[in-house]
Parts: structure tokens; sequence; C-alpha cells
């Protein structure tokens, strides 16, 4: 469950837009309409110059997006050690169109998000803290279960929930 980066630079972006409005096609639904929250913002991310504490970065799985998402790894008051945010998570569009799926696909998803981006926080993005900004009541209740889960692994030595943001900091 890795995050792969996702620009103009590595072709990684066009792939998701061509795959997401195929997906956005089966439900006759328009891609340009879809998600303009936040893949606009994540769309002017991706195509700008690359930097190495920042990018969109995409959970993949079966050679498809099944998510793609904001990471950023700085420091910031009140931390020790860097911080990696992660926002705008945005969910494959047949996620919100289609009736084939339950809470156990979503769930499978955003673990496969929150895996990648901790996999980040050791590896491309360095960061002791992980954050995730969770933007809709069902991500808030998932975030409660999944600090549930978090806070009892020895490899977090905080787990918590704060609004609609996740906070992780490593052991």
């Amino acid at each position: 469950m890795s995050s792969i980066r996702v620009s103009y630079q590595n072709q990684e972006w066009h792939r998701l837009v061509r795959e997401w409005s195929a997906e956005c096609d089966e439900f006759e639904e328009n891609f340009g309409e879809y998600a303009t929250a936040s893949l606009p913002v994540l769309d002017e991310l991706a195509s700008s110059a690359q930097t190495p504490a920042a990018g969109v970065f995409g959970y993949e799985e079966e050679g498809s997006f099944k998510a793609v998402y904001q990471a950023n790894s700085s420091f910031l008051p009140g931390y020790v050690g860097k911080v990696l945010r992660i926002r705008h998570i945005v969910l494959a569009p047949k996620f919100d169109f289609s009736d084939e799926f339950d809470i156990d696909d979503y769930i499978n998803v955003m673990i496969g998000v929150f895996a990648g981006a901790i996999l980040l926080a050791d590896g491309e993005l360095m960061a002791q803290h992980v954050k995730f900004h969770l933007k809709s009541p069902a991500e808030r209740e998932f975030g409660q279960k999944f600090i549930q889960a978090a806070g009892k692994q020895p490899v977090f030595a905080k787990a918590e929930m704060r609004g609609s943001w996740i906070y992780l900091s490593k052991a």
C-alpha cells in the first residue's frame, strides 16, 4: 500500500485524468464537474514544479487510481520534527456514482491512503508526525475508529482526533 507521486512531469496526472474521466463517462457524469473543491487545487499542484517536500500523491490498486491527495512535509510551530499534512483526499468517481461499493470498499481505500502516507513519512517526505484532514462526517467516523486502532500500535506515540484532523506521532 504505497503512494506514488502524481504530476504533469511524470505523466501520472494525465493518466489519472484519463482514468477518472472514463469513470465519469460510464455514469454519464462530467469529469470537469467532479470534486470541484479539491481537484482544481490538486491539478495546480501537479502542474507546478515538483519539490522534495510536497506534491500530489495517488493511491493505486490493480493498476488504477483509487484516490489522490495533497501531501506536504514541513516544520510547524508546536512540533519537534517535521509534520506531514495530508489534505484534499479525493476518491475515484466510481465511489461516488456506483452502487457496487459498500463501506468496506471505502474503508479499504482510506486505509490504503493512510498506509501510503505513513510510508511517505518514513521515506520521500520524511516526517515524525502525520496529520490527515477529513472532510465529511462519514470520514470523521472512520477517523475515530482509525485512531482507536492506531493508538494500540507501538509504532505510534500519539493517535488522536481534533475536529476534522487526525494527529499521529511516531514512537
